[in-house]
């Protein structure tokens, strides 16, 4: 086992990064303010670490690895957290890793290291339980291919990723996942669930000796497998503006997507493009939420930075989102977004307003890390993403020397030079086709 780095989250939870010669690495941050801890478990493996043959099974394992190993039946993994106290037992699946996650008391964290060091290597993958549990994926995915809200993500992402994996549903596509055969699952397994491909963080009340202990009986002699695969390249920037328009029969009021290109996690720039985010929407004294909510032409606006929100291991979006208000068309709302960005541009940002955001980005911060859990999803994330499990709190740092000229530049460079991609949404007519 190799030390790594000692590090401070928030100046409160002291942090501890090891790592084995079989690859494997463990995060321990301490918060002993109640016998109760976080364990949580981040793999490699996402939808854009999956090859066009493997579209689906990242999600699809998502769902598997609660099944049976060599050593428990099905249903004994959910059955054995609850009677030693567990809650919150899940996981998810986003771009780029897949995490397991459980909050258990400090005494039980024996037991779900065994569980998890378990299902690590060991899985069964008998072609039953693939067949049950394709059923119950195939449901969810049907589900969600009907749902407004993904029409329009999915289109966003498609279209703002032309050739970068990100392109492609999260949960992967029906016709795929229906005809996965039996070697495909075993063949995924081998190759992305393995000690080399994983981090464990554990967050809350433990003993540090007797866990680093644990941590090398149940995982120090796990044979590596294949190593992470490499960072994929981001798209080359579009040429040319874009302008989707989707219907959906569910939805009574247009929706609105304005998307430009973000230039990753680790770019200069990327702390004055959260603070602008957080300027231009955060509260109701900001300036897009003045010109569209309070003017009657959507319900709700906001700003999302990918890169920081899904802690993305690539360069994301920088996304503006209107529900755009009933009777209202997308496009008065579009206008009055671009509008109002170059007025910010023409005029100036006000001092007082960055301060404003500076303020509303560090509360977030720490109300961000209020539970075991999600320090042990922010550290761990963000690790992953960009080698830095205080990535947060090192932007913010940054955001106090940022000035209202700094602010402008970027909405230039990001939100005005380049071009945009539209995608709007609206409600599907009678008897349209």
């Amino acid at each position: 086992m190799e030390f790594v780095q000692e590090l401070s989250i928030l100046d409160t939870y002291p942090l501890r990064h090891f790592r084995w010669p079989n690859g494997f690495q463990a995060m321990l941050v301490r918060n002993p303010v109640a016998p109760v801890l976080a364990y949580l478990t981040h793999y490699t493996v996402g939808s854009a670490t999956e090859t066009p043959q493997q579209r689906g099974l990242a999600h699809f394992f998502e769902h598997m690895m609660f099944r049976e190993t060599a050593t428990l039946r099905d249903g004994d993994f959910d059955r054995i957290v609850a009677e030693m106290g567990g809650v919150g037992l899940n996981a998810f699946t986003s771009y780029d890793t897949t995490a397991y996650h459980v909050n258990v008391p400090s005494p039980a964290l024996e037991a779900v290291m065994r569980l998890e060091a378990d299902r690590m290597v060991n899985l069964r993958l008998s072609p039953e339980l693939i067949e049950r549990e394709r059923g119950a994926v195939l449901g969810e995915m049907h589900m969600y291919e009907d749902m407004p809200s993904e029409q329009h993500w999915n289109a966003i992402m498609a279209h703002a990723f032309p050739a970068h994996p990100y392109r492609h549903p999260i949960i992967g596509y029906s016709e795929q996942v229906a005809a996965f055969a039996d070697a495909d699952f075993r063949a995924f397994y081998r190759h992305h669930y393995a000690p080399n491909r994983a981090l464990v963080v554990i967050a809350g009340d433990f003993d540090e000796a007797g866990t680093l202990a644990l941590l090398e009986r149940y995982y120090g002699d796990l044979p590596a497998g294949e190593g992470p695969p490499p960072p994929v390249p981001p798209d080359a920037p579009p040429q040319a503006a874009q302008r989707v328009e989707l219907a959906h029969e569910k939805v009574s009021s247009d929706s609105l997507s304005i998307a430009a290109r973000t230039p990753g996690l680790t770019h200069a720039d990327m702390p004055a493009l959260n603070l602008l985010s957080a300027l231009l929407t955060a509260g109701q004294s900001s300036p897009l939420y003045r010109a569209i909510v309070l003017e009657g032409l959507g319900t709700a606006v906001s700003t999302t930075v990918m890169d920081s929100d899904f802690m993305l291991a690539s360069p994301g979006l920088f996304l503006i989102d209107v529900s755009v208000q009933h009777g209202v068309r997308a496009e008065e709302a579009e206008e009055t977004v671009h509008a109002e960005l170059a007025r910010l541009r023409r005029e100036g940002i006000a001092q007082d307003d960055v301060t404003r955001a500076v303020n509303q980005l560090r509360l977030g911060l720490y109300v961000s890390v209020r539970t075991n859990m999600a320090l042990a999803r922010q550290v761990g994330g963000f690790a992953l993403a960009c080698g830095d499990p205080r990535y947060p709190e090192r932007m913010l740092a940054q955001l106090s020397a940022l000035t209202a000229d700094d602010l402008q530049d970027v909405l230039q460079r990001y939100l005005l030079e380049p071009p945009m991609l539209t995608v709007i949404q609206r409600p599907a007519r009678a008897g349209a086709a």
